[in-house]
């Protein structure tokens, strides 16, 4: 262990002396900038509804006003084209046109087309459940129970924090560790492991030591300036863990390449997918079962769990039992392969 920690010592004056360090320093900086005076503490929720009416008084004002009623924001539109590039300009937004057929009211729908059959049909039976709700006499069938009234969230703010650190402390040390590999090989480092006391398992624990301190150094810059957490304790273990998952596999990937434009492609590939499960995170409707596999969802989830007040902190250890394993598991494969390397 001497031997590592006197190497990540070295290592860690020499990216000082490079970009990938203040890279990382002012990514935290600029985060915890947008974060604080861009980002609102929770967003606006209330949705455009461009509203067509082909009817006459009192129908008109009826229908005004039971729509406003919904919650939506109505917007009203003078023609079927004027309404539909004002769903162009707002890919947000909905929009009705509002008809009579005999004596009977025609409601449509109007959609921006990417909506799934689910959707559409959610959107209608919300829309019919609002205007029923509306009419006198009506009295509800549907109860609704709910199961956890005190169950704790967080602001809109805060929920972005866990994007950011799977992005940056996972994901991020995958391709600075791989940049830092690369750049040993040009020197020919890795070849003169051969003739050196140090062996392989060291040299790239002490490049996963300083992924590790910029990891933790960022973490808490953030999290501290952004309003700190009840689960401080379990947040950095869990940190410590996607971290060493995340550089053992930049470490893997860049065993297979000679130089840093060669493993470009396979980098971003790499960080493309993990980060499917940001999607599935943001929009949970999107949560197909091959995104759920992907480690990175559940680092997430994890992340999420840490933030909040009464978290489920046996969720989070699962978790970070799971990375620590697959980390090793990279580390391992990763180490194998630099030997072998270092033979031929």
């Amino acid at each position: 262990m001497k031997k590592t920690w006197a190497l990540f010592l070295q290592d860690s004056k020499l990216s000082l002396k490079g970009i990938y360090f203040y890279m990382e320093v002012l990514i935290a900086v600029v985060f915890v900038a947008v974060m604080l005076f861009l980002v609102p503490e929770n967003f606006t929720r209330t949705q455009t509804l461009h509203v067509l009416l082909e009817l006459s008084e009192p129908a008109r004002s009826s229908v005004v006003q039971q729509l406003g009623a919904t919650g939506a924001e109505v917007v009203l539109s003078s023609s079927r084209s004027e309404l539909e590039q004002a769903m162009q300009r707002d890919r947000t937004s909905g929009g009705i046109v509002v008809s009579t057929v005999g004596e009977k009211l025609k409601f449509e729908l109007v959609l921006q087309g990417h909506e799934s059959a689910r959707i559409r049909n959610l959107q209608q039976a919300s829309l019919e459940g609002a205007l029923l709700a509306r009419q006198p006499n009506f009295l509800s069938t549907i109860r609704t129970t709910t199961l956890r009234p005190d169950a704790p969230r967080l602001s809109d703010r805060q929920g972005i924090l866990p994007v950011y650190l799977t992005m940056n402390v996972a994901l991020m040390g995958l391709f600075i560790i791989a940049a830092y590999i690369f750049l040993d090989k040009e020197e020919g480092v890795i070849k003169a492991l051969a003739v050196s006391p140090l062996a392989t398992w060291q040299y790239l624990a002490s490049k996963m030591l300083l992924m590790l301190c910029l990891g933790v150094v960022s973490t808490l810059v953030v999290v501290l300036l952004l309003g700190g957490t009840a689960n401080l304790l379990w947040l950095m273990a869990l940190v410590v863990a996607s971290n060493l998952f995340g550089s053992a596999l930049g470490l893997l990937i860049a065993s297979y390449f000679d130089s840093m434009v060669q493993a470009m492609e396979v980098l971003y590939t790499a960080m493309v997918v993990l980060m499917f499960a940001s999607y599935s995170y943001l929009m949970p409707a999107f949560s197909p079962w091959w995104v759920r596999l992907l480690p990175t969802y559940s680092m997430l989830v994890a992340f999420r769990e840490t933030l909040l007040v009464g978290g489920d902190m046996q969720l989070v250890f699962m978790t970070i039992l799971m990375l620590l394993l697959l980390g090793a598991a990279a580390f391992y494969a990763a180490n194998r392969r630099y030997q072998r390397t270092i033979a031929a």
